[in-house]
């Protein structure tokens, strides 16, 4: 069988997408209801499959860490 090397997004809900970023940074001061006005006024995009918002992951870090992003390719600026 032949391997291909495909990025897969690392996509989370928002319960898991801040619990990674706490475990990353366990004395962050970003809360959840951060991440939740985020997604409301769409700073992070979110693709909803059911009742979930699902969360690029590594969308999210970029956009805390400064980075940029646009339409899902991330750059450092």
């Amino acid at each position: 069988m032949t391997s291909t090397n495909t990025n897969v997004p690392r996509m989370r809900t928002i319960d898991n997408a801040y619990a990674e970023i706490k475990a990353i940074d366990p004395q962050t001061d970003f809360t959840k209801r951060a991440l939740r006005r985020m997604i409301a006024s769409k700073e992070i995009p979110t693709t909803k499959i059911g009742n979930k918002n699902l969360i690029n992951l590594d969308l999210l870090i970029a956009k805390l860490s400064g980075d940029c992003y646009n339409d899902n390719a991330i750059c450092v600026s």
